[in-house]
């Protein structure tokens, strides 16, 4: 395992101002139907608080972004075992022949989740259709624009079969306002059903400040295990 510090410079207590204070816990289910959008697909939590948008993504083998239109989104209900988000590879002349699942069989495909000018610390993700030889990445960016390389990266994530599957982050593992959930090999083939996620900020960070903030909870790291536009989102007053 591999260890590759992305910190920038920045004050802590910068960060600890701008953090401070804001507080709550709240979960956003993808177990809806929304139809397939070479944009992107609205999602409200379930306190109706907070709103984000999904885009379908392409990542590299080291979580950089460098696909944005070819991907689509689109989403289904059904039992926990099966309803969520699944992301389309359309680059055959835009027609989304693809399944409906995020999955790697062909480029590894991620669901990118905007939430605007908030800063969230993710607490846990749920997928559907999870079986043993499934793996998960994430990813954290700052911005989209091609190539959009990840502040932090992390992949080869699982420690369980069950389905649907729930992985829980330890504190400060996964922090961010543009983060991305897929698929890191040509075994995966899942669909996202839930994130649960507690507000750190309304307001940007100071620069830096993210990295640093993640670094306090835990490492802000890039993982290599395996292999090695923006929409706006909003807190409801």
């Amino acid at each position: 395992m591999t260890f590759y510090n992305s910190f920038r410079s920045a004050s802590v207590a910068a960060v600890l101002t701008a953090t401070a204070g804001v507080a709550g816990a709240t979960t956003i289910n993808f177990d809806t139907y929304e139809s397939y959008n070479r944009g992107s697909n609205s999602y409200t939590s379930t306190d109706g608080q907070v709103s984000v948008g999904v885009d379908g993504v392409q990542v590299s083998s080291d979580g950089t972004i460098v696909n944005t239109r070819n991907f689509w989104t689109a989403s289904w209900e059904g039992p926990d075992n099966s309803g969520g988000l699944g992301v389309y590879d359309c680059r055959l002349a835009n027609l989304c022949l693809d399944n409906t699942k995020i999955d790697g069989s062909g480029p590894d495909e991620f669901a990118l989740i905007d939430f605007g000018n908030l800063i969230v610390e993710i607490t846990s993700v749920t997928f559907s259709y999870w079986d043993s030889t499934d793996t998960f990445a994430f990813g954290v960016y700052e911005d989209t624009n091609l190539p959009a390389g990840a502040l932090i990266y992390e992949q080869d994530l699982s420690d369980g079969n069950e389905n649907p599957y729930t992985f829980n982050f330890a504190p400060g593992q996964i922090v961010g306002s543009i983060i991305g959930f897929g698929a890191d090999s040509w075994r995966d083939s899942f669909r996202l059903n839930s994130i649960s996620f507690d507000i750190v900020s309304a307001v940007p960070l100071p620069a830096g400040g993210l990295l640093l903030l993640t670094g306090l909870g835990g490492l802000a790291v890039m993982r290599r295990r395996k292999k090695a536009g923006p929409v706006v989102a909003s807190a409801a007053a």
